[in-house]
């Protein structure tokens, strides 16, 4: 009897353990949080990518109040998401004609993303439309149907030529077509070659883009720009700038006391006019001792870009998670940030 209560003791045990564990794990599996849309796209680029461009064009059209965005509304659309940048859509411009040639509006699509890497550069776009009917139209242009898996990944080349074929429509970046109906995603690419290694990785057979902390810095952005690896330093850099405006950037980050290398860098814009701007480094110290220099060149003059940075954003604060810097700040009316923080010699962005 007494070895029979022992071991229905340690029956009890063992089940009390069970059901705690499931009680944990059910914890960890109700806080583990979902990617956000910029996560998600960005990890459907090749691990080499160097710069991405992001634009949610759920948000956006959330933000414009735009239900509809064809027609004189589509066209209303673009110029106000072009003006307020908050965009960094390759396609918005053209997406009447993407509309009328390949069966497909980007402006009525979840979001669309850019990857450029040394190899080359593919486009996603996640939509709800009948990519069937994209495939229909596509054929009228000249592509090339693959002799299987036509909604599955495989390549339709069609080349300029195929584009060119909608009069006035200069996007070359979907030269060549690949389509997986079961996520809904459209890839282009000015390469075959290049397009079908980014199929693999959007399917999962290769790994994808891995910068999930600084993506996550910037929350659910209407648009992004990222720059990643080499380009971090090397497309921004103040070396682009005059030797005068070069001269000016080192007394101010002197005067800051320095600032480290970047491993990557972002800017994203939100709804209400939310900016977060994010540098990443190779060590956790060095975004914190980064925190306050990168504060006050964000209050200060940009000698390359020739402007003040209180004039294109109120700064409101900044935060060090890990090898992450996020400074975050409120847009000005009429400000330009893409143009001011993520285009040409940028002090803000110094190595």
């Amino acid at each position: 009897m007494k070895f029979l209560r022992t071991r229905a003791r340690r029956w009890t045990a063992v089940a009390v353990a069970v059901v705690v564990l499931a009680a944990v794990a059910g914890v960890v599996w109700w806080k583990w949080p979902e990617p956000t849309r910029l996560q998600e796209a960005a990890r459907l680029l090749s691990a080499e990518t160097q710069r991405v461009n992001f634009t949610d064009w759920a948000a956006i059209r959330a933000e414009l109040k735009v239900s509809d965005p064809t027609g004189a509304a589509g066209e209303a659309m673009v110029e106000k998401a072009l003006d307020a940048e908050l965009t960094s859509s390759t396609l918005a411009s053209s997406s009447a004609l993407l509309m009328e040639g390949f069966g497909f509006n980007p402006l009525a699509s979840e979001w669309e993303v850019l990857g450029q890497s040394v190899e080359g550069q593919v486009i996603i776009v996640r939509t709800d439309e009948s990519l069937g009917a994209v495939r229909s139209a596509i054929t009228e242009l000249g592509f090339k149907k693959p002799g299987k898996d036509a909604g599955d990944g495989a390549v339709w080349q069609g080349g300029p030529d195929a584009v060119a074929a909608v009069t006035g429509l200069a996007t070359y970046e979907l030269s060549h077509l690949a389509f997986l109906d079961e996520e809904g995603l459209i890839l282009g690419s000015d390469s075959p070659e290049y397009l079908a290694k980014a199929v693999k990785v959007a399917k999962g057979d290769k790994d994808g883009l891995e910068q999930d902390d600084l993506l996550a810095a910037a929350g659910e952005p209407l648009t992004a720009s990222v720059l990643l690896g080499d380009q971090a330093c090397g497309e921004l850099t103040m070396a682009n700038a005059d030797e005068s405006a070069r001269a000016a950037a080192r007394t101010l980050i002197d005067e800051v006391g320095g600032v480290s290398p970047l491993t990557a860098y972002l800017v994203a814009v939100g709804p209400g006019k939310d900016l977060t701007v994010g540098f990443g480094f190779d060590e956790d110290d060095q975004a914190d001792d980064d925190k306050a220099p990168r504060s006050a060149l964000a209050k200060a003059e940009d000698p390359g870009q020739l402007l003040a940075y209180p004039e294109v954003f109120a700064f409101d604060s900044a935060e060090a998670d890990g090898s992450v810097l996020a400074i975050r700040g409120e847009l000005q009316p009429d400000a330009f940030p893409l143009s001011a923080l993520a285009d040409g010699p940028v002090l803000l962005a110094s190595c």
